[in-house]
């Protein structure tokens, strides 16, 4: 049996557990995808500032993003902090991101 993760993607995205994010190259047209976007809360020095680390899971099929790339989500944007990482066989992909300030 093969495994396909755009059956499985798109069943998280139909029952509301995936956000719609988009990128726009420099050129050709805005490339909107699904992604699993996570803002976790941490506590650092000492318990004196919290952060929040964001990323953002996708399938490597519906996009190609690279370090310093610019998405968005939920109309506030994101840089790719570093080169995304390929999870597994390569289907998915997690990005580490920094929010854009105003």
């Amino acid at each position: 049996m093969t495994f396909h993760a755009e059956r499985f993607w798109s069943a998280f995205q139909s029952a509301g557990m995936l956000d719609v994010a988009t990128y726009q190259p420099p050129v050709g047209d805005l490339v909107v995808f699904s992604g699993g976007f996570k803002r976790p809360d941490q506590v650092v020095l000492d318990g004196m500032v919290h952060t929040t680390d964001y990323s953002i899971e996708y399938l490597a099929a519906d996009v190609t993003l690279k370090r310093g790339f610019i998405i968005t989500v939920d109309e506030v944007q994101y840089k790719v902090r570093q080169t995304p990482l390929a999870k597994g066989d390569g289907e998915f992909v997690t990005a580490l991101l920094d929010e854009v300030g105003p």
